[in-house]
């Protein structure tokens, strides 16, 4: 476990909701979660001692109700319109977080704020996860040159005309190296995925590799009906 909170930051503003759905993952791995489930089913205390104290940072360009609905479109996005309440801007969010976690708007959402503060978090958050698009709008930064990322399978013959400089796989989440300056041994991770679905089998298997199997499983995987047994692929069946 974590010896401090686990801060996670996503970016949510013009994104499906269906892209970060992952991140109750992370929810149901949490103290106050766990501490509230036990209640249903005291057979999940034992559970407790490895509960995950996390600090979520929702973050969008300014702190008003914001949109998951590009404020263009003139038709409902398949989120219908849902807003959520920012805690955090990016130019207010920490920089130095344990995990970000991008979901994919469309290209015409690129606020220059958000480039800043990707550019700014990336050398000193270890962890950073995309679903959907939301690889092509960390490429949009450079960050993403001469690394190998994927991106959802329906635009991944578009990408390298976009970003060459990116290596995009046809695998349904890609794990990369990033530099990451913690200091403590630790390589950064960069963590890609297809559309939402693989991102959340994405977000799985990274729970599975750090918090533990049995404890991931039983508290996340299984309570959720989500890939029980941490089982999906990255790699697409033929």
């Amino acid at each position: 476990m974590p010896p401090k909170p686990l801060r996670i930051c996503v970016l949510l503003e013009e994104v499906q909701l269906a892209d970060i759905i992952g991140i109750d993952i992370f929810g149901n791995l949490s103290r106050p979660y766990i501490s509230a489930f036990s209640a249903l089913d005291p057979r999940c205390a034992q559970w407790l001692p490895h509960a995950l104290d996390i600090q979520f940072f929702y973050i969008a360009t300014t702190l008003d109700p914001a949109s998951t609905t590009p404020p263009q479109a003139s038709q409902p996005s398949s989120t219908a319109g849902f807003k959520f309440l920012p805690n955090a801007t990016y130019d207010t969010c920490p920089r130095d977080l344990d995990i970000v976690l991008i979901g994919g708007p469309l290209p015409s959402h690129r606020p220059p704020q958000a480039e800043k503060f990707m550019k700014e978090a990336w050398g000193k958050t270890r962890v950073w996860m995309t679903t959907c698009i939301g690889s092509l709008w960390l490429a949009s930064t450079g960050l993403l040159e001469g690394r190998r990322a994927t991106t959802n399978k329906e635009v991944l013959d578009a990408a390298p005309g976009i970003y060459p400089k990116t290596e995009w796989l046809r695998q349904r989440w890609v794990v990369d190296e990033k530099e990451w300056d913690g200091g403590d041994g630790r390589k950064g991770e960069l963590w890609t995925a297809g559309g939402a679905g693989a991102g959340i089998d994405m977000i799985a298997r990274y729970c599975l590799d750090n918090f533990g199997h049995e404890f991931v499983n039983t508290m996340a995987l299984e309570v959720l009906e989500v890939n029980p047994g941490g089982k999906a692929s990255q790699f697409y069946k033929r």
